[in-house]
């Protein structure tokens, strides 16, 4: 007699399930550096579209980038999706930025 077949359910976890098991460390030395300047020739603000913790933001009140480093997931898109090349990316000092159970 055939024994019968156990089936494997696999849960997904979505991504914002997934982002809540990473803890994040702040570095007290900013890892994002901007050029402002390039900012207000930028009509589209990509990088306030490509970045996935929406580290950028445009103040419409103060015609400027907000830049909010600590919720940097390290994903490095800002390296390549500003158009100006505006935006200088580098990792975190070790043991600060993403981890898990930090």
């Amino acid at each position: 007699m055939a024994r019968p077949k156990k089936e494997n359910k696999v849960e997904l976890m979505g991504i914002h399930e997934k982002l809540l098991i990473n803890k994040f460390r702040p570095d007290t030395e900013i890892h994002i550096k901007v050029n402002l300047d390039a900012c207000l020739v930028c009509k589209n603000k990509e990088c306030t579209k490509f970045c996935p913790s929406r580290v950028f933001t445009w103040s419409e009140a103060d015609d400027q980038l907000l830049v909010t480093y600590e919720n940097c997931l390290e994903c490095g898109a800002c390296k390549s999706g500003c158009p100006y090349e505006a935006i200088e990316y580098k990792h975190p000092s070790g043991g600060y930025g993403v981890g898990q159970g930090i």
